[in-house]
């Protein structure tokens, strides 16, 4: 009886933390769509690649960029304030090789940029002579993505066959970069993005009291409590997503209370006997389910509490939900066996 309690609460627990992950998830999605951060990332990765700010700006006005770009219910480009049109925060490494492999190949023309179809053999090396002089940086790049092109443009010259061959294989050398380069990016902002959480969920855990270790002892101690956030849990494991419902709508041992004092000599929000008291309704109410002021040790552990709830929302949804479902699996095998 006493391992079927601790898995109850270990799934009690976990779904809790799969609760608070998906709000932060939602909150984070909704501050990331504000600001664009995952078009801002791209950006920057794509700079990285260029090396060359006027061939970003050229890359972003390639008309399959532009095609991507975020667009209003009319079909017009939208523009932020400053009258930049908001890039895509996702390209295709199809559409990338082709956009890039086209203004690569055009980096030494200083008018508008011409498909690559329609430029000559010769063009093309000219054109690569150029860009080596003028972008030493991805010059040692396209050195490897474009190894012996001046020998293989001369060899395909009289071939046309061999000269589409060679263009195909340059464009797949640039969608392989692209790809290489998107992954560490990738790395990088699911980094960021775990540090945002993090901090999204110390805010939520706060502001609701979703105190980990004050919810597991709810847990242990409280059967009926339990036995309700089980079956909840279970219901939700059975079900294809993680759950969307808000902490305040389920019977989580969470959440702020207050309790009336004796004295009306309190202000706005002061500490009387060591607790944290504010005045409303012109009564002094005293916040419940935190230690007192003094009791170190005890405002410590709630401390830890908190952590342990947003360390558990940067871990994500996703993650806690296949926590669940194997969890709950393990209760439903266990009472078969019984």
């Amino acid at each position: 009886m006493q391992l079927d309690a601790i898995l109850e609460v270990a799934i009690g627990l976990v779904f809790v933390w799969l609760v608070i992950s998906v709000a932060t998830m939602e909150i984070q999605n909704r501050i990331g769509a504000w600001f664009n951060w995952r078009a801002e990332y791209l950006e920057q990765a794509i700079h990285n690649m260029f090396k060359d700010k006027d061939m970003v700006e050229r890359f972003y006005n390639h008309p399959l960029i532009l095609e991507l770009s975020l667009k209003d219910k009319n079909g017009g480009l939208i523009k932020d304030k400053k009258g930049k049109v908001k890039r895509p925060d996702y390209i295709p490494n199809p559409t990338f090789a082709t956009a890039a492999f086209e203004v690569i190949m055009n980096a030494g023309k200083g008018e508008k940029d011409v498909p690559v179809d329609m430029l000559s053999m010769t063009q093309m090396k000219d054109n690569m002579k150029a860009l080596w002089q003028k972008n030493l940086a991805l010059a040692s790049v396209t050195h490897y993505l474009y190894p012996n092109m001046e020998k293989d443009m001369q060899a395909a010259d009289a071939k046309l066959e061999q000269f589409e061959n060679k263009v195909a294989e340059y464009r797949k050398n640039t969608e392989a970069w692209f790809n290489d380069v998107m992954s560490q990016a990738s790395q990088w902002y699911k980094l960021r993005a775990q540090w945002i959480a993090f901090w999204i969920g110390l805010g939520i855990a706060i502001v609701m009291n979703v105190d980990s270790i004050q919810v597991a002892q709810k847990l242990w101690l409280e059967p009926s409590t339990r036995a309700i956030i089980v079956a909840q849990a279970e219901a939700q494991a059975q079900s294809g997503e993680p759950a969307s419902s808000a902490l305040e709508a389920i019977n989580f041992p969470v959440g702020w209370t207050t309790k009336k004092l004796e004295t009306n000599l309190c202000g706005g929000i002061s500490v009387i006997d060591y607790q944290l008291v504010f005045r409303s309704a012109g009564e002094c109410r005293a916040v419940t389910g935190l230690p007192n002021l003094n009791n170190f040790w005890g405002i410590l552990v709630k401390l830890v509490g908190y952590f342990l709830s947003a360390f558990a929302a940067a871990q994500g949804a996703p993650f806690w939900f296949d926590v669940l479902r194997k969890l709950v699996n393990v209760k439903q095998a266990s009472k078969e066996n019984q």
